[in-house]
């Protein structure tokens, strides 16, 4: 038996959970809040449970993420939906200022400008795997949201190499995620996090940043270690 795949941090199962936390964390904070998918986190509680992410950032980001959907009516109403809206616009969008901007480059320049080498950076990493953004010259590549949708799409891929059991090619997608989390989105997501905590109320964003904060934690913790020990071909 190959060993990479004795670890349960490289199973296909375990890639398809960290696919499935990406695609939901991407697709929420994508665009303008979507009513349906807020309704469906609210209703179908699917903070109860919450895998791939372990530790203390990640139960925190569970009990404020499950304290939000209580507060919410049953089944989640358009006062919810404006509520989520409304803060979104306020902590994201803002007026003279943004609390907390969405894009990488913001944080690397005294100018808090878009549009910077990291937002190229990224559309080059997208663009090996025959991506591109939906929105090409109008939202920066380098949004939170379409980072966090890339590692979705690199989780999935990576599973798809492993239930053909094709390990390299698995593997050598893994490196990629892992290289790509860390020289990005890890870079500057803290400061981000910090901000939402400081600018938010108690509700449904001060949670995401952090299970935001903790599914890429757990990429570079506990994932990068174990593609640096897998055996070599």
């Amino acid at each position: 038996m190959d060993e990479r795949i004795e670890d349960e941090r490289l199973s296909a199962e375990y890639l398809e959970e960290g696919a499935a936390l990406f695609l939901l964390l991407g697709r929420l904070f994508h665009g303008v809040p979507d009513p349906v998918l807020f309704a469906e986190a609210a209703n179908d509680r699917i903070f109860d449970e919450m895998p791939f992410v372990r530790g203390e950032e990640a139960l925190r980001a569970g009990a404020c993420l499950r304290a939000w959907a209580d507060r919410c009516s049953s089944p989640f109403s358009d006062d919810d939906f404006h509520e989520v809206s409304a803060e979104y616009a306020r902590l994201f969008v803002g007026g003279l200022t943004v609390p907390a901007p969405m894009w990488e480059s913001v944080y690397f320049n005294k100018d808090r400008m878009v549009f910077q080498h990291q937002t190229f950076e990224v559309r080059a990493m997208y663009a090996r795997y025959g991506l591109e953004v939906d929105a090409l010259a109008h939202e920066p590549d380098d949004h939170l949201a379409y980072e966090l949708l890339f590692v979705a799409r690199l989780f999935a891929l990576a599973a798809e190499h492993r239930r053909a059991s094709c390990h390299d090619e698995a593997d050598a997608v893994l490196a990629d995620l892992v290289s790509f989390a860390v020289c990005h989105p890890l870079t500057w997501v803290s400061q981000w996090r910090d901000n939402v905590r400081r600018y938010a109320k108690d509700g449904f964003y001060r949670g995401y940043a952090d299970l935001v904060c903790a599914a890429l934690t757990e990429v570079e913790c506990a994932l990068a270690p174990q593609m640096a020990s897998a055996p070599s071909v």
